[in-house]
């Protein structure tokens, strides 16, 4: 993929450059110039074609780290040198120049009137001085771009991280050089402690007896070792398994488990039988239910706050005074 940006870059600058030389004729040549008008079509690809190869496809590419692109510039830049380093001026200066030097000097004076013929319209903004130096600035600017921004990149690096893990003055200038210390070498693989044996009632009894003088102390017995047995031979060891701990017994020494007393469960007592009732003592028994076909008796309605209450006529009393000229009530008359 690098090779095709190399070949594409440097076969797309010749292909252009022979688009120019095919479309219109020359203007710069060899050590002359052929004057010619140019039109407003050929002055917009010339400036199109110096802008964008001269100056933005090298700071581009070096920006993406597409470098394999600037050496295709450089690659083409490189080709308009070789017209003033190789040309052989002396040798056809001679009376009887040879096929090989002729030959030469053809293919070097075709290289260098493709590579002009893009910027043979610029000669109405620069000059016919300053138009035909443009082509020599593509191989400095292909080189110079990629060391430009490795540079860059590199110091901003190195601030990004000083920021980020700050250096302490004794780090950046120590005063004295610190002995290095031997760290101890990193155990590999599975570690396996070894087993750990019982002691013995005899050393727990020692290291419980507390400290006395030295009268005291030589009238304690001494201890006796226990007797070993006899050695036997040893036949074929077996090899160890790695990560096997040996068992431990732990040793009680006159410490005796609390007695544990037994708990007598006691069972349900008697169930409480109710009273029975006495012969004289009423029996209360609830309100029989209302049956389904059975009215219920409601009280009357209560009278409301604003409603009037008739009441009869008041009965007439025997005392009553009877006025006179009024005719007698009689039975049944009013």
């Amino acid at each position: 993929m690098r090779r095709d940006y190399f070949t594409c870059v440097f076969l797309g600058l010749i292909a252009g450059a022979l688009a120019f030389v095919f479309f219109s004729p020359l203007y710069f040549t060899y050590e002359g110039i052929v004057p010619r008008d140019f039109t407003i079509f050929e002055r917009c690809m010339s400036f199109l074609y110096a802008v964008f190869f001269v100056l933005f496809l090298p700071c581009y590419a070096a920006f993406k780290k597409k470098e394999w692109v600037n050496w295709g510039l450089a690659a083409y830049g490189l080709l308009i040198y070789l017209p003033l380093w190789f040309y052989p001026t002396e040798k056809l200066a001679a009376e009887d120049p040879g096929l090989l030097t002729k030959l030469g000097a053809l293919c070097l004076r075709t290289i260098y009137n493709v590579m002009e013929a893009p910027f043979a319209a610029l000669s109405k903004l620069l000059g016919n001085n300053a138009a035909p130096k443009v082509v020599y600035w593509i191989l400095p600017l292909a080189i110079f771009w990629p060391i430009i921004f490795r540079i860059v990149r590199f110091y901003r690096l190195a601030y990004l991280s000083e920021q980020l893990n700050p250096m302490t003055p004794d780090q950046a200038a120590p005063s004295k050089k610190v002995p290095e210390t031997r760290s101890k070498p990193e155990v590999l693989g599975t570690v396996i402690s070894a087993p750990v044996t019982a002691q013995s009632p005899a050393d727990i009894t020692r290291k419980n007896i507390p400290a006395f003088n030295g009268e005291e102390t030589a009238k304690i017995p001494p201890v006796q070792a226990p007797e070993q047995p006899a050695a036997m031979r040893e036949g074929p060891k077996a090899k160890p398994r790695a990560g096997v701990r040996a068992p431990v017994r732990p040793v009680h020494l006159g410490v005796e488990a609390p007695e544990k007393e037994e708990v007598a469960s006691l069972g349900a007592g008697e169930a409480k039988k109710a009273p029975a009732p006495k012969s004289d003592e009423a029996i209360e028994l609830g309100a029989p239910k209302p049956k389904s076909d059975e009215a219920i008796p409601m009280p009357p309605p209560k009278p409301k706050a604003d409603e009037a209450i008739p009441l009869g006529a008041p009965a007439k009393k025997p005392d009553d005074v009877i006025v006179l000229g009024a005719p007698d009530p009689k039975n049944g008359e009013e």
